[in-house]
């Protein structure tokens, strides 16, 4: 393991697409406050630094969807895979180093954000108004979500010896699980009542309220929220506009996406003829 994890962070450390994606968070990180800041001398409308501290986590799973499927899917392309288990490698160790090492670059792709925002942001906002606590558990989530992405991109590129295909799927998965989020969140949001605009007798433009036919209560409610906060989409939907309804739920269903991602991918990747 710790032969292959060295290997890994050495090809790492040259990867062009890994350093790209460092430098467009960091570029990320500093752009958002100043854009900010400057939006705010215009409107005088007083903003604080938790606003846009984590809308980075809308399009992490795409960053991560790219780097995963491209970094693992070079060494089904190069042989490099087939030359380790040639050299008695365990399949498992070597899944095991390829997830740890993409969760690490994800991890560094987050800081890269995060500490240009706070070095730019606390000196022009001052510090966090939220509540200490739901920042660092934002936080915590954010990077469990980070892993669980890792995990399922990982999971695809390792089962998918097909670079440009590994890519695509994990793309459109990526795609995928914002947008199927985003539709979790319009059925959440709609009110339980709406206005009806009709003519009355006299011709005159009038309304009323009515209860919202897709309005959703009870069980139905509770099977939607559920689902929302177990997707990774729905997740960084959350944690992007701080909104999420059970916080401390999030975190968890992350872990159990990481281990059921990667216990299957392992199994699989076992019994994967290699060609």
């Amino acid at each position: 393991m710790v032969k292959l994890l060295s290997a890994n962070f050495l090809r790492l450390k040259k990867d062009k697409l890994f350093w790209a994606a460092v430098i467009l968070m960091a570029a990320l990180g500093v752009f958002f406050p100043v854009r900010k800041y400057l939006d705010t001398l215009q409107s005088h409308y007083i903003e604080n630094l938790d606003n846009g501290f984590f809308t980075w986590t809308l399009f992490i799973g795409v960053i991560m969807a790219v780097f995963c499927s491209c970094f693992i899917g070079t060494e089904y392309s190069d042989g490099t895979i087939r030359n380790k288990i040639v050299a008695g490698q365990k399949r498992g160790t070597i899944y095991l180093a390829n997830l740890i090492v993409s969760s690490a670059a994800g991890i560094v792709i987050c800081a890269a954000y995060l500490i240009p925002y706070l070095c730019v942001g606390i000196p022009l906002f001052g510090f966090f108004a939220a509540d200490g606590k739901l920042i660092l558990l934002t936080v915590v989530t954010v990077l469990l979500l980070m892993v669980a992405f890792s995990s399922l991109f990982t999971f695809i590129a390792m089962i998918c010896q097909s670079k440009s295909a590994a890519n695509i799927i994990c793309i459109l998965l990526a795609f995928g699980l914002l947008m199927t989020a985003a539709i979790l969140n319009q059925m959440l949001e709609a009110p339980p009542t709406h206005m009806v605009y009709f003519l009355d007798e006299d011709g005159n433009m009038a309304s009323t309220e009515e209860a919202n036919p897709k309005y959703l209560e009870g069980i139905r409610r509770e099977i939607v929220q559920t689902l929302y906060d177990i997707l990774p989409g729905g997740q960084a939907i959350q944690c992007a506009i701080m909104t999420a309804v059970h916080p401390l739920r999030l975190p968890l269903y992350s872990l159990a996406i990481i281990v059921l991602a990667t216990g299957g991918g392992c199994v699989l990747f076992q019994k994967k003829d290699l060609r």
